[in-house]
Protein backbone atom coordinates (compact mmCIF):
# COMPACT_ATOMS: atom_id res chain seq x y z
CA UNK A 1 0.00 0.00 0.00
CA UNK A 2 1.50 3.32 -1.03
CA UNK A 3 1.58 6.24 1.35
CA UNK A 4 -1.13 8.90 1.09
CA UNK A 5 -0.02 11.79 -1.09
CA UNK A 6 -1.24 14.96 -2.77
CA UNK A 7 -1.31 15.90 -6.46
CA UNK A 8 -1.17 19.60 -5.73
CA UNK A 9 -0.31 21.99 -2.92
CA UNK A 10 -2.74 24.54 -1.51
CA UNK A 11 -3.58 27.58 -3.63
CA UNK A 12 -1.38 30.63 -3.22
CA UNK A 13 -4.18 32.87 -1.99
CA UNK A 14 -5.14 32.11 1.61
CA UNK A 15 -8.86 32.50 0.96
CA UNK A 16 -8.83 30.12 -1.99
CA UNK A 17 -6.70 27.64 -0.08
CA UNK A 18 -9.49 27.35 2.45
CA UNK A 19 -12.03 26.93 -0.32
CA UNK A 20 -10.00 24.17 -1.93
CA UNK A 21 -10.11 22.27 1.35
CA UNK A 22 -13.84 22.76 1.79
CA UNK A 23 -15.03 22.42 -1.80
CA UNK A 24 -12.68 20.13 -3.69
CA UNK A 25 -14.07 16.85 -4.93
CA UNK A 26 -13.49 13.50 -3.31
CA UNK A 27 -9.80 12.66 -3.38
CA UNK A 28 -8.85 16.03 -4.82
CA UNK A 29 -6.86 18.16 -2.39
CA UNK A 30 -6.80 15.85 0.61
CA UNK A 31 -4.62 12.79 1.08
CA UNK A 32 -4.85 10.29 -1.75
CA UNK A 33 -4.51 6.57 -1.27
CA UNK A 34 -3.25 4.02 -3.72
CA UNK A 35 -6.75 2.61 -4.15
CA UNK A 36 -7.86 5.36 -6.51
CA UNK A 37 -4.81 4.75 -8.68
CA UNK A 38 -5.58 1.10 -9.30
CA UNK A 39 -3.46 -0.38 -6.50
CA UNK A 40 0.26 -0.91 -6.09
CA UNK A 41 2.31 -0.45 -9.24
CA UNK A 42 5.34 -2.55 -10.12
CA UNK A 43 7.96 -0.14 -11.45
CA UNK A 44 10.63 -2.63 -12.50
CA UNK A 45 11.29 -2.84 -16.22
CA UNK A 46 7.85 -1.75 -17.37
CA UNK A 47 6.62 0.62 -20.05
CA UNK A 48 6.81 4.39 -19.97
CA UNK A 49 3.05 4.77 -19.54
CA UNK A 50 2.79 2.52 -16.48
CA UNK A 51 5.83 4.19 -14.94
CA UNK A 52 4.19 7.59 -15.57
CA UNK A 53 1.09 6.34 -13.75
CA UNK A 54 3.28 5.20 -10.84
CA UNK A 55 4.99 8.62 -10.75
CA UNK A 56 1.60 10.34 -10.60
CA UNK A 57 0.57 8.14 -7.69
CA UNK A 58 3.82 9.07 -5.91
CA UNK A 59 3.24 12.79 -6.67
CA UNK A 60 6.49 12.90 -8.69
CA UNK A 61 4.98 15.21 -11.30
CA UNK A 62 8.13 16.02 -13.28
CA UNK A 63 8.85 12.32 -13.76
CA UNK A 64 5.21 11.66 -14.67
CA UNK A 65 5.29 14.30 -17.41
CA UNK A 66 8.63 13.13 -18.80
CA UNK A 67 7.58 9.46 -18.89
CA UNK A 68 4.16 10.21 -20.38
CA UNK A 69 5.79 12.31 -23.09
CA UNK A 70 8.08 9.40 -23.96
CA UNK A 71 5.09 7.05 -24.10
CA UNK A 72 3.32 9.36 -26.56
CA UNK A 73 6.46 9.85 -28.62
CA UNK A 74 6.83 6.08 -28.97
CA UNK A 75 3.11 5.50 -29.72
CA UNK A 76 1.80 8.80 -31.11
CA UNK A 77 -1.56 7.39 -32.19
CA UNK A 78 -2.49 5.84 -28.83
CA UNK A 79 -5.39 7.89 -27.46
CA UNK A 80 -4.98 6.37 -23.99
CA UNK A 81 -1.35 7.50 -23.75
CA UNK A 82 -2.32 11.01 -24.81
CA UNK A 83 -5.04 11.06 -22.13
CA UNK A 84 -2.40 10.01 -19.59
CA UNK A 85 -0.16 12.83 -20.81
CA UNK A 86 -3.02 15.31 -20.38
CA UNK A 87 -3.58 14.06 -16.82
CA UNK A 88 0.13 14.48 -16.07
CA UNK A 89 0.10 18.06 -17.36
CA UNK A 90 -3.10 18.86 -15.44
CA UNK A 91 -1.69 17.46 -12.19
CA UNK A 92 1.28 19.80 -12.75
CA UNK A 93 -1.04 22.79 -13.22
CA UNK A 94 -0.13 23.16 -16.91
CA UNK A 95 -3.53 23.91 -18.39
CA UNK A 96 -2.46 24.85 -21.94
CA UNK A 97 -0.37 21.70 -22.31
CA UNK A 98 -3.20 19.58 -20.91
CA UNK A 99 -5.59 21.13 -23.43
CA UNK A 100 -3.36 20.10 -26.34
CA UNK A 101 -2.97 16.54 -25.05
CA UNK A 102 -6.69 16.08 -24.39
CA UNK A 103 -7.61 17.48 -27.82
CA UNK A 104 -5.19 15.07 -29.47
CA UNK A 105 -6.64 12.14 -27.52
CA UNK A 106 -10.19 13.09 -28.52
CA UNK A 107 -9.11 13.56 -32.13
CA UNK A 108 -8.13 9.89 -32.11
CA UNK A 109 -11.15 8.63 -30.15
CA UNK A 110 -13.99 11.06 -29.54
CA UNK A 111 -16.13 8.96 -27.17
CA UNK A 112 -14.25 9.60 -23.91
CA UNK A 113 -16.66 11.47 -21.59
CA UNK A 114 -14.18 12.09 -18.76
CA UNK A 115 -11.56 13.44 -21.18
CA UNK A 116 -14.21 15.73 -22.70
CA UNK A 117 -14.99 17.06 -19.22
CA UNK A 118 -11.31 17.55 -18.36
CA UNK A 119 -10.79 19.39 -21.67
CA UNK A 120 -13.66 21.74 -20.82
CA UNK A 121 -12.20 22.38 -17.35
CA UNK A 122 -8.72 23.26 -18.64
CA UNK A 123 -10.32 25.58 -21.19
CA UNK A 124 -12.24 27.30 -18.40
CA UNK A 125 -9.01 27.63 -16.42
CA UNK A 126 -7.53 29.56 -19.37
CA UNK A 127 -10.56 31.83 -19.76
CA UNK A 128 -11.81 30.04 -22.89
CA UNK A 129 -15.35 29.93 -21.56
CA UNK A 130 -17.21 29.96 -24.88
CA UNK A 131 -15.22 27.00 -26.20
CA UNK A 132 -15.82 25.13 -22.96
CA UNK A 133 -19.56 25.83 -22.97
CA UNK A 134 -19.87 24.66 -26.55
CA UNK A 135 -18.04 21.44 -25.70
CA UNK A 136 -20.21 20.85 -22.62
CA UNK A 137 -23.39 21.38 -24.64
CA UNK A 138 -22.27 18.88 -27.26
CA UNK A 139 -21.42 16.23 -24.66
CA UNK A 140 -24.20 16.91 -22.15
CA UNK A 141 -25.94 13.59 -22.85
CA UNK A 142 -22.86 11.57 -21.83
CA UNK A 143 -21.72 13.63 -18.82
CA UNK A 144 -22.80 13.58 -15.19
CA UNK A 145 -25.31 16.48 -14.78
CA UNK A 146 -23.65 17.46 -11.49
CA UNK A 147 -20.31 17.83 -13.30
CA UNK A 148 -21.86 19.62 -16.27
CA UNK A 149 -23.69 22.10 -14.05
CA UNK A 150 -20.66 22.92 -11.94
CA UNK A 151 -18.50 23.33 -15.04
CA UNK A 152 -21.06 25.70 -16.58
CA UNK A 153 -21.08 27.76 -13.39
CA UNK A 154 -17.27 27.95 -13.46
CA UNK A 155 -17.49 28.97 -17.14
CA UNK A 156 -19.53 32.03 -16.19
CA UNK A 157 -22.97 30.71 -17.13
CA UNK A 158 -24.73 30.12 -13.78
CA UNK A 159 -28.21 30.36 -15.30
CA UNK A 160 -27.55 27.40 -17.59
CA UNK A 161 -25.92 25.64 -14.64
CA UNK A 162 -29.12 26.07 -12.60
CA UNK A 163 -31.20 24.78 -15.52
CA UNK A 164 -29.08 21.60 -15.63
CA UNK A 165 -28.77 21.08 -11.87
CA UNK A 166 -32.34 21.76 -10.70
CA UNK A 167 -33.87 18.66 -12.37
CA UNK A 168 -30.92 16.57 -11.21
CA UNK A 169 -31.34 17.80 -7.62
CA UNK A 170 -35.05 16.93 -7.64
CA UNK A 171 -34.49 13.46 -9.10
CA UNK A 172 -34.97 10.42 -6.90
CA UNK A 173 -31.69 9.44 -5.34
CA UNK A 174 -30.03 12.84 -5.77
CA UNK A 175 -27.14 13.25 -3.34
CA UNK A 176 -25.70 16.18 -1.43
CA UNK A 177 -23.10 16.86 -4.12
CA UNK A 178 -25.78 17.67 -6.67
CA UNK A 179 -27.61 19.95 -4.23
CA UNK A 180 -24.45 21.75 -3.15
CA UNK A 181 -23.41 22.27 -6.79
CA UNK A 182 -26.86 23.79 -7.35
CA UNK A 183 -26.44 26.03 -4.31
CA UNK A 184 -23.09 27.23 -5.62
CA UNK A 185 -24.63 27.91 -9.05
CA UNK A 186 -27.23 30.12 -7.34
CA UNK A 187 -24.39 31.91 -5.54
CA UNK A 188 -22.54 32.47 -8.82
CA UNK A 189 -25.79 33.89 -10.24
CA UNK A 190 -25.93 36.39 -7.38
CA UNK A 191 -28.98 34.77 -5.78
CA UNK A 192 -27.59 34.35 -2.28
CA UNK A 193 -30.99 33.72 -0.71
CA UNK A 194 -31.58 30.68 -2.90
CA UNK A 195 -28.00 29.55 -2.35
CA UNK A 196 -28.62 29.57 1.38
CA UNK A 197 -31.94 27.70 1.08
CA UNK A 198 -30.41 24.85 -0.94
CA UNK A 199 -27.15 24.68 1.01
CA UNK A 200 -29.10 24.43 4.29
CA UNK A 201 -30.49 21.04 3.24
CA UNK A 202 -27.10 19.43 3.88
CA UNK A 203 -25.00 21.94 5.84
CA UNK A 204 -25.60 22.26 9.61
CA UNK A 205 -26.99 25.65 10.63
CA UNK A 206 -24.00 26.62 12.72
CA UNK A 207 -21.72 26.13 9.69
CA UNK A 208 -23.93 27.72 7.03
CA UNK A 209 -22.57 31.26 7.39
CA UNK A 210 -19.03 29.98 7.00
CA UNK A 211 -20.00 28.16 3.80
CA UNK A 212 -21.56 31.32 2.35
CA UNK A 213 -18.43 33.34 3.15
CA UNK A 214 -16.28 30.77 1.37
CA UNK A 215 -18.44 31.04 -1.73
CA UNK A 216 -18.23 34.84 -1.69
CA UNK A 217 -14.45 34.54 -1.94
CA UNK A 218 -14.73 31.91 -4.68
CA UNK A 219 -17.02 34.06 -6.85
CA UNK A 220 -14.26 36.63 -7.50
CA UNK A 221 -10.92 34.79 -7.75
CA UNK A 222 -7.67 36.55 -8.61
CA UNK A 223 -7.25 34.33 -11.69
CA UNK A 224 -9.64 32.27 -13.81
CA UNK A 225 -7.52 29.20 -13.11
CA UNK A 226 -7.93 29.46 -9.34
CA UNK A 227 -11.52 28.20 -9.34
CA UNK A 228 -10.75 25.13 -11.43
CA UNK A 229 -7.59 24.45 -9.44
CA UNK A 230 -9.56 24.60 -6.19
CA UNK A 231 -12.02 21.94 -7.31
CA UNK A 232 -9.42 19.60 -8.78
CA UNK A 233 -6.95 20.09 -5.95
CA UNK A 234 -3.90 21.29 -7.87
CA UNK A 235 -1.71 24.38 -7.99
CA UNK A 236 -1.53 26.35 -11.27
CA UNK A 237 1.97 26.37 -12.72
CA UNK A 238 3.79 29.69 -12.80
CA UNK A 239 4.61 29.09 -16.47
CA UNK A 240 3.63 26.58 -19.12
CA UNK A 241 5.94 26.03 -22.10
CA UNK A 242 3.23 24.01 -23.85
CA UNK A 243 3.27 20.48 -25.17
CA UNK A 244 6.49 19.82 -27.13
CA UNK A 245 6.03 20.32 -30.86
CA UNK A 246 7.43 16.88 -31.59
CA UNK A 247 4.41 15.35 -29.82
CA UNK A 248 1.73 17.28 -31.70
CA UNK A 249 -0.71 14.94 -33.41
CA UNK A 250 -1.00 17.26 -36.42
CA UNK A 251 2.78 17.07 -36.88
CA UNK A 252 2.58 13.28 -37.07
CA UNK A 253 -0.29 13.48 -39.54
CA UNK A 254 1.49 16.09 -41.66
CA UNK A 255 4.55 13.85 -41.95
CA UNK A 256 2.41 10.92 -43.07
CA UNK A 257 0.57 13.06 -45.61
CA UNK A 258 3.83 14.33 -47.07
CA UNK A 259 4.96 10.84 -48.04
CA UNK A 260 1.54 9.53 -49.11
CA UNK A 261 0.31 9.60 -52.67
CA UNK A 262 -2.26 12.39 -53.16
CA UNK A 263 -5.87 11.49 -53.74
CA UNK A 264 -8.51 13.67 -55.29
CA UNK A 265 -10.81 14.21 -52.34
CA UNK A 266 -13.18 17.16 -52.60
CA UNK A 267 -13.55 18.43 -49.05
CA UNK A 268 -16.37 20.88 -49.64
CA UNK A 269 -19.86 19.39 -49.23
CA UNK A 270 -21.52 18.62 -52.54
CA UNK A 271 -24.68 20.40 -53.48
CA UNK A 272 -27.67 18.62 -51.98
CA UNK A 273 -30.45 17.48 -54.35
CA UNK A 274 -33.62 19.57 -54.13
CA UNK A 275 -35.72 16.53 -53.17
CA UNK A 276 -33.56 15.55 -50.20
CA UNK A 277 -33.98 17.50 -46.99
CA UNK A 278 -30.68 18.00 -45.22
CA UNK A 279 -30.99 17.78 -41.46
CA UNK A 280 -29.96 20.92 -39.64
CA UNK A 281 -28.54 19.80 -36.32
CA UNK A 282 -27.46 22.85 -34.31
CA UNK A 283 -25.67 22.32 -31.01
CA UNK A 284 -28.20 22.03 -28.18
CA UNK A 285 -28.60 25.10 -26.05
CA UNK A 286 -29.56 24.99 -22.41
CA UNK A 287 -32.38 27.46 -21.81
CA UNK A 288 -32.14 29.38 -18.51
CA UNK A 289 -35.04 29.15 -16.11
CA UNK A 290 -36.66 32.57 -15.80
CA UNK A 291 -39.53 33.02 -13.32
CA UNK A 292 -40.19 34.93 -10.15
CA UNK A 293 -37.26 35.42 -7.80
CA UNK A 294 -37.34 33.65 -4.46
CA UNK A 295 -38.37 35.49 -1.29
CA UNK A 296 -35.44 36.48 0.96
CA UNK A 297 -34.58 34.17 3.83
CA UNK A 298 -34.96 35.53 7.35
CA UNK A 299 -31.45 34.42 8.33
CA UNK A 300 -29.04 37.34 7.60
CA UNK A 301 -25.73 36.95 5.83
CA UNK A 302 -22.59 37.39 7.97
CA UNK A 303 -22.19 41.02 8.93
CA UNK A 304 -18.42 41.36 8.25
CA UNK A 305 -18.75 40.25 4.63
CA UNK A 306 -20.60 42.38 2.10
CA UNK A 307 -22.54 40.40 -0.48
CA UNK A 308 -21.57 41.07 -4.12
CA UNK A 309 -23.92 43.20 -6.17
CA UNK A 310 -24.20 41.59 -9.63
CA UNK A 311 -27.07 42.30 -11.99
CA UNK A 312 -30.22 40.56 -10.73
CA UNK A 313 -30.79 37.11 -12.17
CA UNK A 314 -34.31 35.71 -12.32
CA UNK A 315 -34.39 32.04 -11.42
CA UNK A 316 -36.98 29.62 -10.19
CA UNK A 317 -37.56 29.16 -6.48
CA UNK A 318 -36.03 25.85 -5.50
CA UNK A 319 -38.35 23.49 -3.63
CA UNK A 320 -36.35 21.42 -1.14
CA UNK A 321 -36.59 17.66 -1.43
CA UNK A 322 -38.56 16.49 1.64
CA UNK A 323 -37.11 14.40 4.44
CA UNK A 324 -33.45 15.16 3.75
CA UNK A 325 -31.23 14.99 6.82
CA UNK A 326 -28.32 17.39 7.18
CA UNK A 327 -24.91 15.90 6.39
CA UNK A 328 -21.57 16.91 7.94
CA UNK A 329 -20.05 19.87 6.15
CA UNK A 330 -16.96 17.86 5.28
CA UNK A 331 -19.17 15.58 3.17
CA UNK A 332 -21.78 18.05 1.88
CA UNK A 333 -19.98 20.37 -0.50
CA UNK A 334 -19.90 21.40 -4.15
CA UNK A 335 -17.63 19.00 -5.98
CA UNK A 336 -16.74 17.36 -9.24
CA UNK A 337 -17.25 13.61 -9.43
CA UNK A 338 -14.35 11.38 -8.32
CA UNK A 339 -13.80 10.36 -11.96
CA UNK A 340 -13.45 14.02 -12.96
CA UNK A 341 -10.71 14.80 -10.43
CA UNK A 342 -8.88 11.47 -10.68
CA UNK A 343 -5.69 12.17 -12.60
CA UNK A 344 -3.70 8.96 -12.10
CA UNK A 345 -6.03 6.53 -13.84
CA UNK A 346 -4.58 3.04 -14.34
CA UNK A 347 -3.11 2.80 -17.82
CA UNK A 348 -5.24 -0.23 -18.66
CA UNK A 349 -8.41 1.70 -17.80
CA UNK A 350 -7.35 4.69 -19.89
CA UNK A 351 -6.64 2.48 -22.87
CA UNK A 352 -9.95 0.61 -22.52
CA UNK A 353 -11.79 3.92 -22.49
CA UNK A 354 -9.99 5.00 -25.67
CA UNK A 355 -10.58 1.82 -27.66
CA UNK A 356 -12.81 2.14 -30.71
CA UNK A 357 -16.14 0.44 -30.06
CA UNK A 358 -18.63 -1.05 -32.48
CA UNK A 359 -21.58 1.30 -32.99
CA UNK A 360 -24.96 0.05 -34.19
CA UNK A 361 -27.34 2.86 -33.25
CA UNK A 362 -30.56 3.40 -35.18
CA UNK A 363 -30.36 7.18 -35.70
CA UNK A 364 -31.05 8.36 -39.25
CA UNK A 365 -28.14 10.82 -39.08
CA UNK A 366 -24.90 10.19 -40.95
CA UNK A 367 -21.58 12.03 -40.88
CA UNK A 368 -20.40 12.75 -44.41
CA UNK A 369 -16.64 12.63 -44.89
CA UNK A 370 -16.34 13.48 -48.58
CA UNK A 371 -17.59 12.92 -52.13
CA UNK A 372 -15.59 11.17 -54.87
CA UNK A 373 -15.65 10.58 -58.58
CA UNK A 374 -15.89 6.78 -58.41
CA UNK A 375 -16.75 3.93 -56.08
CA UNK A 376 -13.13 2.76 -56.13
CA UNK A 377 -12.05 6.09 -54.71
CA UNK A 378 -14.64 5.76 -51.93
CA UNK A 379 -13.05 2.49 -50.86
CA UNK A 380 -9.55 3.94 -51.02
CA UNK A 381 -10.64 7.04 -49.08
CA UNK A 382 -12.20 4.90 -46.34
CA UNK A 383 -8.98 2.92 -45.95
CA UNK A 384 -6.94 6.10 -45.59
CA UNK A 385 -9.31 7.99 -43.34
CA UNK A 386 -9.62 5.11 -40.87
CA UNK A 387 -5.86 4.71 -40.72
CA UNK A 388 -5.66 8.36 -39.71
CA UNK A 389 -8.77 8.64 -37.51
CA UNK A 390 -9.15 5.41 -35.53
CA UNK A 391 -12.37 6.71 -33.93
CA UNK A 392 -14.16 5.97 -37.24
CA UNK A 393 -13.44 2.25 -37.22
CA UNK A 394 -16.38 1.40 -34.99
CA UNK A 395 -18.91 2.92 -37.39
CA UNK A 396 -20.38 1.52 -40.60
CA UNK A 397 -19.13 3.16 -43.82
CA UNK A 398 -21.97 3.97 -46.22
CA UNK A 399 -22.09 5.49 -49.67
CA UNK A 400 -24.72 7.06 -51.91
CA UNK A 401 -24.62 8.09 -55.55
CA UNK A 402 -25.55 11.69 -56.26
CA UNK A 403 -26.11 13.16 -59.72
CA UNK A 404 -25.70 16.90 -60.07
CA UNK A 405 -25.21 19.38 -62.87
CA UNK A 406 -21.47 18.96 -62.47
CA UNK A 407 -21.56 15.18 -62.83
CA UNK A 408 -21.93 12.10 -60.67
CA UNK A 409 -20.23 11.78 -57.32
CA UNK A 410 -20.26 9.09 -54.64
CA UNK A 411 -20.63 10.21 -51.04
CA UNK A 412 -18.69 8.58 -48.21
CA UNK A 413 -20.34 8.75 -44.78
CA UNK A 414 -20.58 6.77 -41.55
CA UNK A 415 -23.67 5.65 -39.66
CA UNK A 416 -24.44 3.80 -36.42
CA UNK A 417 -25.27 6.66 -34.06
CA UNK A 418 -27.63 6.38 -31.12
CA UNK A 419 -28.79 9.98 -31.64
CA UNK A 420 -28.24 13.05 -33.79
CA UNK A 421 -26.24 14.52 -30.91
CA UNK A 422 -23.78 11.62 -31.08
CA UNK A 423 -23.30 12.28 -34.79
CA UNK A 424 -22.54 15.94 -34.09
CA UNK A 425 -20.12 14.97 -31.33
CA UNK A 426 -18.14 12.74 -33.69
CA UNK A 427 -18.05 15.41 -36.39
CA UNK A 428 -16.83 18.02 -33.90
CA UNK A 429 -14.02 15.68 -32.85
CA UNK A 430 -13.03 15.22 -36.49
CA UNK A 431 -13.07 18.96 -37.14
CA UNK A 432 -10.79 19.61 -34.16
CA UNK A 433 -8.22 17.37 -35.80
CA UNK A 434 -8.57 19.06 -39.18
CA UNK A 435 -10.96 16.72 -40.99
CA UNK A 436 -13.87 18.32 -42.88
CA UNK A 437 -17.27 16.72 -42.27
CA UNK A 438 -20.92 17.56 -41.77
CA UNK A 439 -24.03 15.88 -40.44
CA UNK A 440 -27.04 15.15 -42.64
CA UNK A 441 -29.99 12.81 -42.90
CA UNK A 442 -29.46 9.45 -44.52
CA UNK A 443 -30.62 9.56 -48.14
CA UNK A 444 -30.11 6.37 -50.07
CA UNK A 445 -26.90 5.56 -48.20
CA UNK A 446 -26.01 1.86 -48.32
CA UNK A 447 -23.11 0.01 -46.67
CA UNK A 448 -19.91 0.15 -48.68
CA UNK A 449 -19.10 -3.17 -50.36
CA UNK A 450 -15.36 -3.68 -50.36
CA UNK A 451 -13.74 -5.56 -53.22
CA UNK A 452 -12.23 -8.92 -52.25
CA UNK A 453 -8.44 -8.94 -52.18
Amino acid sequence: MTKPNRLGAALAAVSLAAIATACAGPGSSGPRSASIFGGKVDTSNIGFATRAQSALAANDLNAAVSLAEQAVENSPRDAGFRALLGNSYLASGRFASAESAYEDSLSLVGSQPQIILKLALVQIAQGKNEEAKSLLAMAQSVLDPADTGLALALAGDPQSAVAVLEPAARAIGADSRVRQNLALAYAFAGNWDQARVVAAQDVPGDQLDGRIQQWMALVNPARASDQVAAFIGIQPAAGDPGQPVRLALNKVDATRQAVAQPIEVPQAPVEAPPAVAVVDLPPPAVEPVAVAAAEPMPAPLPEPVAAPEPAPVAVAAYEPVPAVEASPIRQARPALSPAAVRLAEPVAKLRRASLSKSHAGKSGAVVQLGAFSSRDRVELAWSRVTSKYSMLRGYTPVSARFDSGKGTVYRLSVKGFESDRDARLLCESLKRSGRACFVRASSGDAPVRFASR
